[in-house]
């Protein structure tokens, strides 16, 4: 299991890092000198009370499916989470966001392998979100995700997959499609990594099988032949 192989690994001192669906990610041509567990924990389930409703998922299920799985059951709040590429641990880890929804509004707690505390949770106050980082991000190599329990509500179906369905047809009217890492560069505060790449003169800029998109110039697009270099 992922909690086995990382304990083991952190106890013989042998670098590793997690791997979730390999969205948003750009892979060295060069040696990677340490250990790749590929995450497939992708359980999701709804935790339902008189007080609330939750759902629990694994860290390594797609986010879309767990967008998805809230929709099938008319709960609202995940609509946000559908287009978004990568799990569920990749988008807690790094507090994922789109369509004014970001994991930092939905998050109850997430289910954590520390490298000291063992098996903990943290709240969402104590993931301690910034734009697209969070306290663990903020100390790489010391825990790992294992899942995350996420705010829903009573909604319904038809509306939600109206949402939905908006978001995609959005992302798809303004972003470009092909092999990239998703946007590239995090926006600076009060501007746009965007339109700062068009200001300079780079949109549409190719080199070797990369170019920089000339349909949103945050994607770096793969043709097919380019290289990690490029």
């Amino acid at each position: 299991t992922l909690t086995r192989d990382a304990e083991w690994l952190w106890k013989n001192e042998i670098p590793f890092l997690v791997l979730g669906s390999g969205a948003n990610v750009l892979i060295s041509s060069g040696l990677l000198e340490m250990v790749v567990l590929l995450n497939r924990a992708n359980k999701i389930e709804l935790l339902k009370s008189d007080q609330e409703s939750v759902i629990r998922a694994e860290s390594g299920a797609i986010l879309a499916s767990v967008a998805r799985f809230a929709a099938q059951n008319s709960l609202t709040g995940l609509e946000w989470a559908y287009t978004i590429p990568g799990t569920l641990g990749g988008a807690v880890y790094g507090n994922a966001g789109a369509f004014g929804g970001d994991m930092s509004k939905s998050l109850k707690m997430a289910h954590i392998l520390h490298r000291q505390s063992g098996r903990i949770t943290l709240s969402v106050q104590e993931m301690a979100y910034s734009y697209r980082s969070s306290a663990l991000k903020r100390a790489p190599g010391e825990a790992i995700i294992l899942g995350a329990d996420l705010f829903v509500h009573q909604g319904d179906e038809v509306e939600i997959k109206s949402i939905m369905d908006a978001n995609v047809s959005k992302r798809k009217a303004t972003q470009p499609g092909g092999a990239s890492m998703g946007s590239t560069f995090k926006n600076p505060a009060g501007d746009h990594a965007a339109q700062l790449i068009e200001a300079a003169g780079l949109k549409g800029t190719r080199i070797g099988g990369v170019q920089v998109s000339p349909v949103h110039a945050n994607f770096l697009i793969n043709d097919g032949t380019g290289t990690p270099e490029d």
